[in-house]
């Protein structure tokens, strides 16, 4: 068996040339990205429109409102026990928007609808990293 020697202190410049990128593919792929979240938030309004989340519910009647609506007194008595005393009925269940869809179909409450109190309004920090907030606190 022949055994060959070979020179390594030489370097052949076809065997140890490799292409040097400074970027990769997924580099590229993470900077668009983060430029298109950066340009998206600034695009959006400063101050946005969410759903509520906790709304009160009514069986009896069927219907819903929000809590806001409720505490302000723009829905009719038939959540709270006077009209003056702001307290839930003991048939008022207090519950998550979501969870709306699985009862039969209730209706909001005119006087709320009208005032808009379905939805409320956070600024775009908020409406984007508000479950930071949520998750920290």
């Amino acid at each position: 068996m022949k055994l060959e020697y070979r020179d390594l202190s030489r370097s052949d410049p076809k065997r140890f040339r490799r292409e040097r990128r400074l970027f990769g593919f997924l580099d590229y792929l993470a900077a668009s990205l983060l430029i298109f979240v950066v340009s998206w938030y600034l695009v959006t309004p400063r101050i946005m429109e969410r759903p509520v989340e906790l709304v009160a519910y009514e069986p009896t009647n069927n219907s819903y409102a929000s809590l806001n609506c409720v505490h302000q007194k723009l829905t009719k008595y038939q959540f709270t026990q006077t009209r003056d005393v702001v307290e839930l009925r003991n048939s008022v269940r207090v519950i998550r928007h979501g969870e709306l869809e699985r009862l039969a179909r209730p209706q909001p409450d005119a006087g709320c609808y009208a005032a808009g109190g379905f939805v409320e309004r956070v600024s775009r920090w908020e409406y984007f990293f508000g479950w930071l907030n949520r998750l920290a606190g």
